[in-house]
């Protein structure tokens, strides 16, 4: 009885999950009220399936460096995080509505505590990162950059005509040709380029989506793999 039931848990799988795309699919492509229905109560059963997984994963995330608290292993990271996460979470799923008048500010997703947070810790760390970012991609940039043959020569070349025609100089007209091969450059094979690239992109999506309508590929499946709990 278990192995019958083995066998036909995958089956109810396929057939739910291509159902739903299905009927997505021809929503999209046929006037139906009936159809246009079924996908919006869809769409809303994705985003509370959604919602709740990322609340696992939050959960998940907190299990798994209380963990590393007890054995110690980088002990101080993890405490940082669950505070961080606590004094956040906490206050921001507080009601307002139904605190006392003197905590109804600081309470709520715009409250001042979690108002405070974003603007005082997580924009400044975020201004710090891109900043730090500029010096990784002028590296990243040099070592591209280096003449290894013509692929490297043509990069190199369309590189510094873009740098040099978006450098505003008042030099006279003399300036408006490296602005037009700017111009140029961006307009037609960087355009070009990333058509080809989004095109490229559309297939693949459309491939993988046929993929998974005529069940040829089962990410939905059950898996022994990726349990919860399992650190990265």
């Amino acid at each position: 009885m278990k192995r019958d039931l083995k066998g036909i848990y995958p089956l109810v799988l396929t057939v739910v999950a291509v159902s739903a795309g299905l009927v997505t699919l021809l929503s999209l492509v046929i006037e139906n009220t009936v159809l246009t229905t079924l996908r919006a109560v869809f769409v809303e059963w994705t985003v509370i399936v959604v919602a709740f997984a990322l609340l696992l994963g939050v959960f998940n995330v907190v299990r798994v460096h209380a963990r590393r608290i007890q054995s110690g292993e980088r002990a101080p990271y993890s405490i940082v995080l669950i505070a961080a996460f606590l004094i956040v979470f906490i206050p921001g799923v507080l009601p307002p509505e139904r605190m006392p008048d003197a905590l109804g500010d600081w309470v709520g997703p715009r409250g001042h505590i979690v108002d405070f947070t974003f603007r005082y810790v997580q924009r400044p760390l975020q201004a710090s990162l891109f900043s730090l970012m500029a010096f990784f991609v002028f590296t990243a940039a040099w070592r591209a950059f280096r003449v290894r043959g013509a692929a490297s020569l043509v990069m190199l070349v369309a590189a510094l005509v873009v740098l040099i025609g978006s450098i505003r100089l008042r030099i006279g007209n003399g300036w408006e040709l490296p602005a037009a091969l700017r111009t140029w450059t961006m307009s037609v094979p960087v355009r070009a380029g990333a058509r080809g690239i989004l095109l490229g992109i559309s297939l693949g999506i459309l491939v993988t989506g046929l993929r998974l309508l005529l069940g040829i590929e089962r990410p939905y499946g059950v898996s022994g793999a990726g349990k919860v709990g399992d650190e990265p």
